[in-house]
């Protein structure tokens, strides 16, 4: 059984050899979703940017390290909940987040002999986010949450070095104050609280331009004739 799983292993090895690393940048919006806004809604987006770093493990399977930037706004200003429209509340603030993904793709588009250059696939991880507010407005919440980010994408090979994709990502987190409207007094009817049940989700949504370092691998590496050279150099 080790020496199956060493042999997969190997496999593994070899082909990444040939494509084992990725550098990219992409531009895209973030959105969010919780006691202001409800679902998504594209009026909301902010711009954010997004740096990446990708392992290519085997021919589907990936592991990228990304850095994002951006602001995630919201308002009760267009909500169709009366107790929203009687809070008024909104807040806006810069987020940056190191995400840590598995990338699976459905489709061998990198193999050579591949009639396909693109795949479809999913992507599932874990990762930090930072708030950026003014100080004391999170009470005694840590402005640097722990988040569940998941999602679905779409990569094409643009010849042997670049690859560009586009993505929708799900940020779920495991605290309701993102924006700022936690649970409350419940027996305080000021509308100024959150409903407690609920957590604060966020979205991204990108495009992105990857430069992959591509190195053809040797598949016989030369191994000098020792009885040869002795005789040589007699």
């Amino acid at each position: 059984m080790r020496f199956y799983l060493f042999l997969l292993l190997l496999s593994g090895i070899q082909f990444t050899n040939a494509q084992l690393i990725e550098f990219g940048i992409g531009p895209g919006t973030l959105n969010y979703a919780g006691d202001l806004v409800k679902g998504v809604q594209l009026a909301n987006s902010s711009p954010a940017v997004q740096v990446h770093h990708r392992m290519n493990l085997s021919k589907v399977v990936s592991v990228r390290w990304a850095l994002t930037y951006g602001k995630i706004k919201g308002s009760d200003t267009y909500s169709n909940d009366p107790f929203g429209l009687q809070r008024n509340g909104s807040f806006n603030l810069n987020i940056a987040e190191l995400s840590s993904t598995f990338e699976y793709h459905f489709l061998d588009y990198k193999h050579d002999k591949s009639h396909v250059r693109w795949s479809p696939y999913a992507f599932f991880g874990i990762g930090f986010t930072r708030l950026y507010k003014a100080p004391g407005t999170y009470g005694d919440y840590n402005p640097t949450q722990a988040i569940i980010p998941y999602g679905i994408g779409f990569k094409q090979l643009i010849g042997r070095r670049f690859s560009s994709g586009i993505e929708f990502g799900v940020r779920q987190t495991f605290f309701d104050y993102l924006d700022t409207y936690a649970d409350g007094d419940q027996t305080v009817k000021d509308f100024q609280y959150g409903n407690p049940a609920d957590r604060d989700v966020y979205y991204f949504v990108g495009i992105s331009l990857s430069y992959i370092v591509y190195k053809i691998p040797c598949p016989f590496p030369y191994v000098p004739n020792r009885y040869m050279l002795r005789t040589y150099f007699r």
